[in-house]
């Protein structure tokens, strides 16, 4: 019995052991089967994605085929009525006429939904107007407005026309037809002439033009003649161009004007106003200023004619009239150098006139020392009329002379309505003399600006404009206007 009880304890000691033994290898066999089962999720989770991505894209294929269906649904239709009006315009000839009946109508719509094949009649027949569609039936407006509200399945047609996967098996011949089609649409553009005994719009007309423009050999308005073999469409001939207007006449000579912008030198940029003008005109530059040369230079770069606008005392003594001016009490030959010396600093220049000069003017003996050194110089002077007291006309009359008087002074007052009236005033002296001399400042930039609106009017009314002439120092005396 000891041996027994010995044997048992010693299994109960053992088993313990055992057990704890399987447990460590139950739980080292859980462990490396995790670790065994992590990679196979992994790849599983990898399987599972490709799966939704490949559906996802078999899902997409079925709905881009499922549009595919449904747009050769729509285009199905329309490429079976374009061939039946192919098969019927090779019978009959298509006319297009305020009394054609509503078959005739619908069968030149589909004609000119479907381009033609190169062997087919040239021109192409246009839409029928809206004036027409209103005095259709209602069942033909629907025919027609269901063909205008599908223009991009018209336009899609020629270039995607694998027709002959068609339902209606279309011929090969037709197929390379229909290729030449796409090209000579693409090579010259379609004509649609207008319809008989209707105005068609502005813009079709125009559209019109451009196309017939393309095409050398346009067909002439005649009768309709139906053939077996080839078709004639009845073409109206494309209106012309609107006739350009006629040339104006030239208007019959009206004179000669002049215009002299007195008192440069102040500054420089009110006087590039005036170097701008579109015509040629004479500017007054006053001596002794700043920019007295300077403004000179500038005028004979830009053309136009520079004089010298010598400063002259006026009647009013509290006025100075500026540097360079000739005063009373100065001798003949004080006056002469004065003037010599303000010539020296702007020259050359074409001839003077006076700044203001209401005492001076009126002075014989003041005047024919200015006239002496303008004979001198070979050029002219201009009498700037600050008053009706002047002697210049008759010191040169006596010197045998001639000299130029002004008609007007334009901007006495400055506002826009008074300087035109001004400007109106002189083009009546020129029509009544033959020319006239206007007188305005280069202060004045309005003056410019208008002056520049007017020009084309003047000439369109048979004006001249021109700078002062030089005239001869002897001969007859034109005192101008």
């Amino acid at each position: 019995m000891s041996e027994k009880e010995d044997k048992v304890k010693t299994s109960k000691k053992t088993t313990p052991k055992k057990t704890a033994a399987k447990g460590q290898s139950k739980t080292k066999s859980r462990s490396s089967t995790t670790t065994k089962k992590k990679p196979r999720s992994s790849t599983a989770r990898k399987k599972r994605s490709r799966g939704n991505i490949i559906a996802a894209l078999v899902i997409l294929c079925v709905l881009l085929l499922g549009f595919n269906l449904v747009l050769v649904l729509k285009l199905v239709p329309n490429l079976k009525s374009s061939l039946k009006s192919e098969e019927m315009a090779s019978v009959t000839t298509p006319q297009v006429s305020s009394h054609t009946p509503k078959a005739d109508l619908q069968h030149t719509e589909h004609i000119t939904a479907q381009p033609e094949t190169a062997k087919s009649e040239e021109p192409k027949q246009q839409p029928v107007p809206s004036e027409k569609q209103k005095n259709t039936p209602t069942a033909q407006q629907k025919t027609e407005s269901s063909q205008e509200k599908a223009p991009a399945v018209k336009k899609t047609t020629p270039a995607a026309q694998p027709a002959p996967h068609s339902p209606a098996a279309v011929p090969a011949s037709r197929t390379a037809s229909a290729a030449q089609k796409g090209t000579a649409q693409k090579e010259k553009p379609a004509v649609y002439p207008a319809p008989q005994k209707n105005t068609v719009p502005e813009k079709s007309v125009a559209s019109d033009k451009k196309n017939t423009a393309s095409k050398k050999n346009s067909v002439p308005e005649k009768p309709a003649v139906p053939d077996k073999k080839k078709t004639v469409q009845k073409v109206q001939p494309v209106q012309p161009a609107a006739k350009p207007e006629k040339p104006r006449k030239p208007a019959p000579y009206a004179g000669n004007l002049t215009f002299v912008f007195d008192d440069a030198g102040h500054n420089l940029d009110q006087l590039e106003y005036f170097l701008r003008l579109p015509f040629p005109c004479t500017i007054a530059v006053l001596p002794g200023l700043r920019y007295s040369s300077e403004s000179a230079r500038r005028i004979r770069k830009a053309g136009k004619q520079v004089i010298l606008h010598q400063p002259m005392q006026s009647v009013d003594l509290h006025i100075n009239p500026g540097p360079g001016a000739v005063t009373p009490g100065l001798s003949a030959e004080q006056i002469k150098n004065i003037v010599r010396k303000n010539l020296e600093e702007i020259w050359p220049v074409a001839g003077m006139n006076n700044h203001e000069g209401s005492l001076m003017t009126a002075d014989e003996a003041a005047m024919s020392a200015v006239l002496d050194v303008v004979a001198e110089k070979h050029i002219f002077f201009l009498d700037s009329r600050t008053t009706a007291r002047s002697v210049v006309a008759k010191v040169a009359k006596e010197k045998n002379m001639a000299v130029w008087e002004r008609a007007i002074f334009i901007d006495n007052d400055k506002s826009r309505a008074a300087m035109e009236t001004q400007i109106k005033k002189g083009l009546s002296i020129a029509r009544q003399k033959g020319s006239a001399i206007m007188i305005g400042h280069v202060f004045t930039v309005e003056l410019a600006e208008l002056l520049t609106e007017m020009y084309p009017a003047l000439i369109e009314d048979g004006f001249s404009l021109s700078a002062i002439a030089q005239v001869a120092q002897k001969g007859t005396v034109n005192f101008g206007n």
